[in-house]
């Protein structure tokens, strides 16, 4: 089993090929992007499919609100996190209360939510509409009123960008952001919200002032190690796929680093041929590297107190829908 490695699937439907290396490959997430929604009956019958794979794997899904809305074909748009925020605390933990309705529903076990970058001025995050707000105490209570919405219906949250993208002043889907003095107040924020019922997502990106020059925070046991400080839940790296990481080898070098430096698992969402490959890379690069062997195993340990938390409420569909338009309604039809 390759819990180490969470990773996308093709279409709203497994064909035979794909169910075969999903069983063999047995991945410990499985990632759900728009390209997997079609219908409410067809993504209840995918996840249903990919919950009795081995293990089984967690289920995740990008749903913040606003543009990052992976559902948004099966409960409609969603106020974005920043209308969310503007119209107060009820209308953050309305938006969780959606997303976790909506995760439950459907049994994905994990949200890739809650943005806590902070929307410094000059970042590039500050005008993308997914932050909660422009300083480090107000991000802490909106995106907590949001995290509290999310975990009553059982749903586990994923707290990123670690440490913190807000000061970044370029989109690390394409390049490598420099992170300013304002990290060391942003990675506080991570610091008041962590428990280990939630994720963390680390970032890529550079961090010279949390003592790491040359590699990006995902890809560095300097800031990784960090979280060592820190009762979160699992550590997962951002997309390996992304810009940020271009000049740090293949997708496979990539994978193998961030695990060396402390992340519990990798993302692989869209170049999904290299599954396999990827997987193979690493478990043959740890059978010759004891740091690395060490890290898979503690990470695999982490993975399952991490899986064995989670436990989703029973959710009616017509509660799904309310929930979302009360946080419609809640952020003032801001959508």
């Amino acid at each position: 089993m390759n819990r180490f490695l969470a990773c996308g699937v093709a279409s709203s439907e497994l064909d035979d090929g794909e169910r075969r290396l999903l069983r063999e490959l047995a991945p410990g997430g499985v990632l759900l992007f728009a390209r997997n929604v079609a219908s409410r009956e067809q993504l209840s019958a995918l996840v249903a499919e990919l919950r009795a794979l081995p293990g089984p794997p967690l289920l995740g899904v990008d749903l913040e609100g606003g543009r990052v809305n992976r559902l948004r074909a099966v409960i409609g748009p969603l106020p974005s996190a920043a209308e969310a925020a503007a119209a107060g605390v009820e209308a953050c933990q309305a938006l969780g209360e959606a997303a976790g309705a909506a995760c439950a529903y459907f049994g994905i076990d994990l949200d890739l939510a809650p943005v806590l970058d902070v929307a410094w001025p000059g970042g590039w995050l500050a005008g993308e509409g997914r932050c909660f707000g422009g300083d480090a105490a107000g991000v802490t209570s909106l995106a907590g009123a949001f995290l509290a919405g999310l975990e009553r219906y059982g749903v586990r949250g994923c707290l990123k960008h670690y440490p913190g993208l807000g000061s970044g002043a370029v989109d690390s889907h394409r390049e490598l952001p420099v992170l300013g003095d304002e990290v060391r107040e942003e990675e506080r924020v991570f610091q008041a919200l962590a428990t280990p019922q939630r994720a963390v997502m680390v970032a890529h990106a550079l961090c010279p002032q949390l003592g790491e020059g040359f590699a990006p925070a995902s890809l560095s046991a300097a800031v990784v190690g960090r979280l060592a400080g820190v009762r979160c839940g699992l550590v997962l790296a951002d997309d390996l796929e992304m810009g940020a990481l271009a000049g740090w080898g293949g997708l496979e070098e990539r994978a193998a680093a961030a695990l060396a430096a402390g992340c519990d698992q990798v993302i692989l969402s869209n170049v999904l041929e290299k599954r396999v490959p990827l997987a193979a890379y690493v478990n043959r690069a740890a059978a010759g590297d004891t740091h690395l062997a060490a890290r898979l195993q503690r990470g695999k340990e982490r993975f399952g107190a991490f899986r064995s938390s989670v436990a989703l409420r029973p959710v009616s569909w017509s509660e799904v829908e309310r929930a979302a338009e009360a946080a419609r309604r809640l952020a003032g039809g801001a959508v």
